[in-house]
C-alpha cells in the first residue's frame, strides 16, 4: 500500500506566507530542501565538530600509545679525600626500560578500541543528528500547512461577516446570527495568528539546526517528501537494527575499550626492568685515571602495590558495559517494533482521512461558502463544513509529521536509508 503523503501541501503554504513574510521584510527567501537541511546541519552542528575533534585526539592517543619508553641519560661525580689524597670519578649512563609484560601492546590495543569508538560515537552523533533534522522539518511543513489553513478560515469568516452585515442592514439576518458569526470571525483570526506564530518557531529550528538563514522569514522549506510503504517488516527492521544501529555498535565498541584496559591493567602487573650502560672516568692525587663501561639493571619490587585494586576496577568496568550493551540491545528491538507499529497505523490512519480529503473536500468547503452567501444554508450548516473541513485537514497535517518522525526514528535505530 503507498500513502502519497501530501505534504506538497504544506510546502506550497509554506513558500506562500513564507515569501510574503520575507519580501514585507526585505529579505531573500532561502529554499532548502530535506537533504540540503540534513547536509547542512552536519556542517554546522557544533556536537558533531566536538565528536570529529574527539576522533582526532583519540587517533593521536593511539599513535602515542606505539611509542617506545624514551631512554633517560644521566651523569654523575664522586670525589672523596682523605689526608691529602683526593679520588674523583665521573660516569656518564643510559637507562632504557623494557617492558616485557605485554604492556605496549595492550596500550595499543586500548587505544585502537578508544579511537574505533569515537568513530562510533561521531557516526552515531550524526545519526541523531539527522533524525532531529527530519523531525523538525517535518514538524515544520505541517506548521506551514496548518497556518494556511487558518489563514484560508480566517479569510472564509471575513467574507462571510461582510455578507452578514449586508444581511443584517437588510433585515434578513437576526442581530444574534451576525454576533455569533462575528466572534467566530475573530476566533479563527486569532487561530490564524496563533498558527503563523508556531509555524515561525517550528521554522526557526529547523534554521536553527541547520544553520543556513538568520530566521524563518528567510528560510522556505521545498520538500514535498513524498513516502511510500517500510521495505521490511518489523522482525526485520529489529535484526537490521541489532546488527547496524550506530548507538549499539558504539557501546559495544566501548566494551572493547573496557576489556582493553582491563588487559592492560593485568600487564602492568609484570615489573618493567630498567637496563642501564654507560662509561666511568676516574682521577686520582697522584695524576693517574682510569675509565671503563658500567653496565646495570634495576627492577621494581611489587612488595606494596600489586595492582590487585586496578585490575578488579577495570574488570567491572568490563563487566558493566557488557551488562549496558545488553540492556540496550533490549531497548532497540523493542523501540524498532514500537515504531513500527505507530509507523503502520499512522499510515492507516492518513489513508483513511486521504481518502475523504483532498480537492474534494475543498470544493465542497468552498460550495458551502457560495450556498451561504446565496441564503441556500443557514449559519450553523456553513460553520459545520468549515470546522469540519479545517479540523480534518489539520489532523492529516499533524498525522502526517508524526508519521515521517517515527520513519525517521526507524531510521536512526537502523543505520538504514528510509529518506
Amino acid at each position: 500500500m503507498r500513502i502519497p503523503l501530501r505534504c506538497a501541501w504544506g510546502a506550497a503554504a509554506a513558500w506562500l506566507l513564507v515569501t510574503a513574510t520575507a519580501h514585507a521584510q526585505g529579505d531573500l527567501p532561502h529554499p532548502l530542501s530535506l537533504t540540503q537541511a540534513r547536509d547542512s546541519a552536519r556542517r554546522h552542528s557544533p556536537e558533531l565538530k566536538a565528536a570529529r575533534s574527539g576522533v582526532q585526539g583519540a587517533a593521536g592517543r593511539e599513535r602515542q600509545a606505539a611509542a617506545w619508553p624514551n631512554p633517560t641519560l644521566g651523569y654523575g661525580r664522586e670525589q672523596a679525600s682523605r689526608e691529602g689524597e683526593s679520588n674523583a670519578q665521573d660516569i656518564l649512563s643510559l637507562e632504557q626500560p623494557f617492558e616485557l609484560g605485554g604492556q605496549r601492546a595492550a596500550r595499543r590495543a586500548a587505544a585502537r578500541s578508544a579511537r574505533e569508538a569515537a568513530e562510533a560515537r561521531e557516526a552515531a552523533g550524526a545519526a541523531r543528528l539527522d533524525y532531529e533534522v527530519v523531525r523538525a522539518y517535518a514538524g515544520a511543513v505541517a506548521a506551514g500547512r496548518r497556518a494556511a489553513l487558518a489563514a484560508a478560515a480566517a479569510d472564509a469568516f471575513e467574507r462571510a461577516a461582510a455578507v452578514s452585515r449586508t444581511r443584517l442592514a437588510g433585515g434578513d439576518v437576526s442581530g444574534y446570527q451576525h454576533r455569533r458569526l462575528t466572534l467566530e470571525t475573530a476566533r479563527y483570526a486569532a487561530l490564524e495568528a496563533e498558527a503563523r506564530v508556531v509555524r515561525d518557531s517550528a521554522i526557526g529550528l529547523v534554521a536553527s539546526l541547520t544553520g543556513v538563514a538568520d530566521g524563518p522569514g528567510s528560510l522556505v522549506l521545498t520538500d514535498t517528501l513524498p513516502l511510500g510503504p517500510l521495505p521490511l517488516a518489523a522482525d526485520s527492521l529489529a535484526a537490521l537494527a541489532l546488527a547496524r544501529s550506530p548507538d549499539l555498535r558504539a557501546a559495544v565498541l566501548e566494551v572493547d575499550v573496557a576489556a582493553a584496559e582491563s588487559r592492560l591493567s593485568r600487564a602492568e602487573r609484570v615489573p618493567t626492568p630498567v637496563l642501564m650502560g654507560g662509561y666511568k672516568h676516574e682521577r686520582t692525587t697522584a695524576g693517574g685515571s682510569l675509565g671503563g663501561f658500567v653496565a646495570g639493571v634495576s627492577l621494581p619490587l611489587p612488595l606494596w602495590d600489586r595492582r590487585g585494586g586496578a585490575v578488579e576496577a577495570a574488570r567491572a568496568a568490563t563487566e558493566q558495559r557488557e551488562a549496558e550493551v545488553e540492556a540496550l540491545r533490549r531497548h532497540t528491538a523493542r523501540e524498532v517494533r514500537a515504531a513500527f507499529g505507530a509507523h503502520q497505523a499512522l499510515a492507516e490512519q492518513l489513508e483513511a482521512l486521504r481518502s475523504a480529503l483532498g480537492d474534494e473536500a475543498l470544493r465542497a468547503r468552498r460550495a458551502a461558502e457560495s450556498a451561504y452567501a446565496e441564503g441556500e444554508i443557514g449559519l450553523l450548516e456553513w460553520l459545520d463544513s468549515v470546522r469540519a473541513y479545517q479540523e480534518a485537514e489539520t489532523t492529516f497535517a499533524t498525522l502526517q509529521a508524526e508519521y515521517i518522525a517515527r520513519r525517521a526514528a526507524l531510521e536512526r535505530a537502523t543505520g538504514a536509508t528510509l529518506f
